[in-house]
């Protein structure tokens, strides 16, 4: 008769390290999957809140009361053959933003802790928002949110106003890296 031997508990041991470290692996793969399908997420949630605010603003009468409040920017003008406007050219940090995209005053990656702190120049500024708007701050997942400013500018030609600029720019933190991301829109409405 052939005696049948199991393991030995030292193999067991060995099987299950090797079986945790695997685990291990498979988690910290999981984790990283996780976070990079919400900075996805996140991104389009920011483009969605671009699209939204650009038609929105698109979609209201030039005399609307929406945009009789004091342009963030003062008057501007714009060239329509280069399509560059002056307040493109302001960029009073020094962050290579330009204030009329630029929702913070200062490096944007160290507001990270603190990001409704925005600059004064925004004309809306989470969390608040105008009635019937879009919001100006998505949840995403937990406590990871998506927010929008917009900013405004008179456009003026010999003195006389020909329209409006207005800056819509939406932004996150990645949960990825916590580095800032942003996508920004211009829009012009001319006066009729």
């Amino acid at each position: 008769m052939k005696l049948s031997r199991g393991f030995t508990i030292i193999e067991l041991l060995i099987a299950m390290l090797i079986l945790m470290f695997v685990m291990i692996g498979f988690l910290g793969g999981l984790l990283n999957y996780m976070r990079f399908a919400l900075d996805a997420k996140m991104k389009d949630v920011m483009d969605k809140a671009v699209k939204d605010w650009t038609g929105y603003l698109d979609s209201m009468p030039y005399n609307s009361s929406l945009f009789n409040v004091s342009s963030t920017f003062g008057n501007a003008s714009c060239d329509p053959v280069t399509n560059q406007c002056s307040f493109e050219n302001v960029d009073s940090d020094g962050d290579g933003i330009p204030d009329f995209y630029d929702p913070y005053n200062g490096n944007n990656n160290s507001f990270w802790n603190n990001p409704t702190n925005t600059a004064n120049w925004m004309w809306i500024s989470p969390p608040y928002s105008i009635s019937g708007s879009p919001p100006t701050v998505y949840t995403v997942a937990g406590k990871r949110y998506v927010y929008t400013a917009v900013t405004m500018a008179t456009l003026t030609a010999s003195g006389k106003e020909t329209g409006r600029a207005f800056g819509i720019t939406s932004w996150y933190f990645s949960p990825v890296s916590r580095q800032y991301k942003y996508e920004s829109s211009l829009l012009i409405k001319r006066k009729p």
